[in-house]
């Protein structure tokens, strides 16, 4: 049975471990919806309570993600937020790299809204990047960006707490002037910005300080607000979120592609990271049942393009890796936590420990669930299948969190093994 906290969330499964503690999805009795659910001891949780309290209803937007409710139990407090399983931003370009130009401005003009209403809100986020942007799992429609982890988030005017010369934020994505003392505004959330679309359009991070690196095509209309955004001078980056919006209309009137895809014609797909529910929750959704008709195969006459024709329309081998993924986790129900997850773990602040659970706690003293692979017969497992070399595949590249625990051969003939390292996953050797 779950623990129940304040007689109204049920701790079902923890969804997000980190050092600073875990995030669970609940079921919240009140409103009988799923959410997640931050806990943390009451004396750390004072000024996040009163910063819901006070700013919650000003920060409500469809693309800003804030606690709608909290409750305390004995020293605990527990802060509730909407459940998003799409895993960030930061996990769509470690997928797929570079993303194409008008669904880099898609995202960005979600962000610019959310920055719009949270900055005439009076609030600077002050740790916008790509990792504090959250997606819902829509697949291959029309993303949907959450900004979230209000940390650090203070109201303008608020006097600065912190030692003078320290500076808060993450580094790359800093205004330069913070570097120099200045105090916090909006323009820095702005700067923020225009280099998370840098990286969205490159696939690459930035550097910690400095100048970005001129990318080699900046011919999408995109880079003239990109480079407004990340300039050196606060003076000249737009007045305002709201002003670099309007400066995006024009890219924003072409039609979105849906579904987008790379450059190479793969489709891009929002998954959803979170693991299924246990069967036995009273809130898991039923699992579908597969008939014959629905294992036959398909072919043309079915008006389902084959593997060898989505192949072939995509120029590259009909056996795509991620494809070939996607469909052994589905058929196999492997539940995966994506590294987007652990965004919420930072949201809003500093954790308390964990309330007492009944999972089980590892060695190192982490809470989590268990992930599992797809299961196979005494037969397959008897013989290992050694794969070809594959020419696009180097140690240290990303794979993408669709292919985690997937073994190939790299190009130089090197056995590789795709695993989870920090919020991403890349081929890593297998001794």
């Amino acid at each position: 049975m779950a623990d129940v906290f304040a007689g109204r969330f049920e701790l079902l499964d923890p969804i997000g471990v980190g050092g600073a503690g875990t995030v669970w999805r609940a079921w919240d009795r009140r409103q009988e919806r799923l959410c997640a659910a931050k806990v943390l001891r009451q004396r750390d949780a004072g000024a996040l309570l009163r910063f819901v309290r006070e700013q919650g209803r000003r920060l409500d937007h469809p693309n800003v993600l804030t606690p709608y409710g909290w409750a305390a139990d004995d020293d605990m407090a527990l802060l509730a937020m909407d459940l998003v399983g799409g895993g960030s931003v930061a996990n769509l370009v470690a997928d797929f790299g570079p993303l194409p130009p008008r669904l880099v401005a898609e995202l960005l003009s979600q962000l610019l809204g959310a920055l719009d209403q949270i900055h005439t809100a009076g609030v600077l986020h002050r740790d916008v990047k790509p990792a504090n942007l959250l997606l819902e799992a829509t697949g291959t429609a029309r993303p949907i960006l959450r900004l979230t982890d209000f940390g650090i988030a203070i109201a303008l005017g608020e006097p600065r707490l912190t030692v003078h010369g320290t500076v808060v934020g993450t580094p790359g994505y800093l205004a330069p002037e913070a570097f120099k003392g200045a105090a916090p505004s909006p323009k820095q959330d702005l700067y923020a910005a225009g280099v998370t679309a840098w990286q969205l359009l490159t696939g690459a991070e930035p550097p910690e300080r400095g100048d970005l690196p001129a990318p080699p095509d900046t011919t999408a209309p995109i880079w003239s607000l990109v480079a407004d955004l990340t300039q050196t001078d606060p003076a000249a980056r737009p007045k305002s979120a709201r002003a670099a919006l309007a400066a995006l209309a024009p890219t924003l009137a072409e039609p979105l592609e849906v579904p987008a895809r790379t450059p190479d014609g793969e489709v891009i797909e929002v998954f959803d990271h979170l693991p299924p529910l246990p069967d036995d929750s009273p809130y898991a959704p039923p699992r579908p049942t597969l008939t014959l008709d629905d294992a036959a195969p398909r072919g043309p006459e079915d008006g389902v393009r084959t593997d060898e024709q989505q192949g072939d329309a995509a120029g590259r081998d009909p056996r795509g890796r991620r494809r070939t993924a996607v469909v052994v986790a589905v058929l196999a129900l492997v539940p995966v936590v994506g590294g987007g997850i652990a965004a919420l773990l930072a949201d809003l602040g500093p954790f308390g420990d964990p309330p007492p659970s009944k999972t089980s706690t590892s060695p190192n003293g982490t809470v989590g669930p268990t992930t599992t692979g797809p299961t196979t017969s005494a037969s397959n497992s008897a013989t290992p299948v050694t794969r070809s070399a594959d020419p696009a595949i180097r140690v240290g590249q990303p794979c993408g969190w669709q292919l985690a625990g997937a073994v190939e051969t790299a190009a130089d003939g090197t056995r590789v093994e795709c695993r989870q390292q920090g919020a991403s996953y890349v081929w890593t050797k297998v001794s």
